[in-house]
C-alpha cells in the first residue's frame, strides 16, 4: 500500500520511499501514541511525510511505527543537510500542532 501524505510543502525534495529501506533510529517511543496515530491515519491519512537522511529516520517515528504494518511505501522528505533537516523537523512540528488546534496563530 502507497500512503500519501495529505500537506507537501517542498516538492523538489519529496521522494517515494519503501519503508522497509528506512532505518528508525529512536527506540523508546510511545506505544499509546502510536495507538493512536495508527488509527487517525487509516481514517484520515498521513498529515505530513517523513524526514528521511540516507535512509535513516530523522523525523516522523511515532508515525513510522504507526503506518509500518499496512503501508510499504510512502512519501518522504529527503534532506541535503542539518539545516534543512532542522527547518524540516520544525515544520512538520507547526503542520501537527495546527492540525490538533493548538496553535492560534
Amino acid at each position: 500500500m502507497f500512503l500519501k501524505p495529505q500537506k507537501i510543502i517542498f516538492t523538489s525534495i519529496i521522494k517515494r520511499y519503501n519503508l522497509q529501506d528506512i532505518k528508525p533510529n529512536q527506540s523508546n517511543n510511545n506505544q499509546e501514541l502510536i495507538n493512536q496515530l495508527e488509527i487517525d491515519i487509516k481514517l484520515n491519512g498521513l498529515l505530513c511525510p517523513l524526514v528521511v537522511n540516507n535512509g535513516v529516520l530523522i523525523d516522523g517515528h511515532h508515525r513510522y511505527e504507526a503506518i509500518k504494518d499496512f503501508c510499504t511505501e510512502t512519501l518522504v522528505y529527503v534532506v541535503k543537510d542539518n539545516d534543512m533537516e532542522k527547518l524540516l523537523s520544525k515544520l512538520n512540528s507547526y503542520i501537527w500542532f495546527d492540525h490538533q488546534g493548538k496553535l492560534d496563530g
